[in-house]
């Protein structure tokens, strides 16, 4: 009767607070809480310096490795061993609390007050690093989803690490189970390796499609065009309504590749199916004239032309009509703020006024970096268009190619645009084609068209053409690319930390194309070396196709995350038995 007495009065709470008093008086435990505290706060000190959002994901991702990794892992690798090398120690002490309590109860009032303590500590590095993002960056809302990442994913790798540390040291050893741990913290960062090495095999393989004669694309050239259907068509880049717009024209409505994308029907078809439908073109012809310009050299067949009674060093004027023209970015900015579109529409026009803006802040003398851009888009009416000279007696058409040409060789001067029509530098001249030939929506417009259609033609191939599984391109991947999805799909450790990167994912908005490339845009320079991220392999249909959808061809991450919960509660059951077994006499 004593004895239920004395069981009763022993609540949870008291032995929360006894262990508690006992375990901080071990200095190894209180030093290492310590040091996990200071860390955030080390850690937030960087966003003064950095300020992308892409920057903050590569630190933030390397100070979780090493919070987790080293620090958790040390926390309850020394409180467990300290929790049982006591028990072991003082088993008088702990025999009369086997009396009062049972024994699960008091290994129960352990486990929580180790989660107890931990959690906090994920808490407050939490807290800390968020209100360092609130007032260092502007990037809260990034900082706040790799927060929360980071408190779910620990939190779920603490229950797990907790329940195996337990489960060695009541099996083993102290030393062993030190031993077992050191090693498992060199596997977590070791584990990815092969993952370096797959991808560094498959940057020399190519495939080959039964397109135009047999279409070569390397590997990595086609991971990077499916990885750019799969963000685009989730709006995890930095334009996304623009750009999910522009690639369902490009792709799912029209199934364009670059070589029918220059032809003379498709320019046509991308000018009024895509850009007059944004409300973007001018309805009426734009007319210019200028007066006063010198030749300074005429075409190779100019003699056998309208332009024979023309000589260099005539001093001319010109009408130009054009049509079809793009509004300008005023236009743009007021046509957004008009109350006449859909929100859809405003969503796709505050994109493109954005892409606007920024590409010509970032690009300095953009006019002449966009030169190469200017002539698919320009519409010259060449019944109205003319070249006058001695008081307009004299004429001639002004044929678009002339345009295009003495346009190019003001902004970029070459000795082949030399050979076509050009006029004299002169203050004419300069103010024809940098005011009234500069239409900065037009030339950005055209940027945005080839920086997809590099990726989405690829894609159109490889999706909708045979793939030739005979060449060895694809014999070298398919084998390599087996091999590495058995090892990652048996590598616990990878899998548990897709469940993180699937949770954190990048900074989006840096998902974006170089501004000096004519097509380029990066998707793994946020990716840590040491951790483990979503990997598929191209997954053919029936017909050899590879399939549309074939990003999405990996085990699922959550399927590692009920394994391991799975783990932890044998673990747990496991331990508790066997600490109830424990000889205290």
């Amino acid at each position: 009767m004593l004895s239920t007495n004395l069981k009763n009065k022993i609540s949870i709470n008291n032995l929360l607070k006894f262990n508690f008093k006992v375990l901080f008086q071990e200095k190894s435990f209180l030093i290492l809480n310590i040091l996990l505290l200071i860390f955030p706060f080390l850690f937030s000190i960087s966003f003064i310096f950095i300020s992308e959002g892409k920057d903050i994901v590569v630190f933030f991702n390397f100070y979780i490795i090493v919070y987790i990794s080293l620090f958790i892992f040390l926390v309850i690798l020394r409180a467990l061993q300290f929790f049982i090398i006591n028990i072991l120690d003082n088993k008088l002490l702990y025999l009369i609390f086997s009396n009062q309590v049972s024994r699960t109860k008091m290994l129960g009032s352990q486990y929580i007050l180790l989660l107890i303590i931990i959690t906090s500590n994920i808490l407050i590095s939490s807290g800390v690093i968020s209100i360092f993002g609130l007032l260092a960056t502007n990037n809260i809302n990034l900082i706040f989803r790799l927060n929360l990442s980071f408190f779910i994913y620990t939190f779920l790798s603490v229950l797990f690490l907790m329940s195996f540390i337990l489960f060695l040291l009541l099996f083993t050893s102290v030393q062993i189970t030190t031993i077992i741990s050191t090693l498992l913290i060199s596997i977590t960062f070791l584990s990815n390796i092969p993952r370096q090495f797959i991808e560094t095999k498959e940057s020399q393989l190519t495939l080959k499609f039964d397109y135009n004669g047999g279409q070569i694309y390397k590997v990595a050239d086609l991971y990077d065009a499916f990885d750019l259907q799969k963000y685009v068509l989730n709006y995890q880049v930095k334009y996304p309504y623009l750009s999910y717009a522009l690639n369902k024209f490009m792709v799912e409505d029209n199934r364009f590749t670059k070589e029918s994308f220059v032809t003379d029907q498709i320019i046509s078809k991308r000018l009024t199916d895509f850009w007059s439908k944004l409300n973007i073109i001018q309805e009426n012809d734009k007319e210019i004239s200028v007066t006063d310009l010198k030749i300074k050299s005429l075409p190779l067949d100019a003699s056998i032309s309208d332009l024979k009674d023309f000589r260099v060093n005539d001093s001319v004027n010109m009408e130009v009509y054009l049509k079809n023209t793009f509004i300008s970015e005023d236009e743009l900015k007021d046509l957004i703020n008009s109350n006449s579109l859909e929100k859809d529409m405003k969503l796709i026009l505050e994109d493109l006024y954005q892409f606007v803006t920024t590409i010509t802040k970032e690009i300095p003398k953009f006019q002449e970096f966009s030169s190469d851009y200017f002539g698919e888009f320009i519409s010259v009416d060449e019944t109205k268009s003319k070249i006058y000279k001695n008081n307009n007696s004299v004429e001639a058409v002004l044929k678009k190619e002339y345009l295009i040409n003495f346009y190019k060789y003001n902004l970029t001067p070459s000795p082949t645009l030399q050979n076509g029509f050009t006029f004299k530098a002169g203050t004419n001249e300069n103010k024809f084609v940098n005011n009234n030939l500069y239409f900065p929506l037009m030339l950005a417009s055209r940027i945005l068209e080839e920086y997809f259609i590099d990726y989405t033609s690829k894609y159109v191939v490889s999706t909708n053409y045979e793939l030739d599984k005979s060449n060895s391109g694809w014999i070298s991947y398919s084998g390599s690319r087996n091999k590495f999805n058995l090892y990652n799909n048996l590598n616990l450790f990878n899998g548990t930390w897709n469940n993180y990167t699937n949770m954190s994912g990048f900074s989006y908005n840096d998902f974006w194309f170089k501004n000096y490339a004519k097509s380029k845009i990066y998707f793994n320079d946020q990716k840590n070396l040491f951790l483990s991220y979503s990997s598929y392999k191209f997954d053919l249909n029936d017909k050899n196709y590879i399939k549309t959808d074939t990003y999405n061809n990996y085990v699922k991450s959550w399927i590692y995350l009920l394994v391991q919960l799975f783990l932890a509660l044998i673990f747990i059951i496991i331990s508790i038995y066997k600490f109830n077994k424990i000889d205290m006499r």
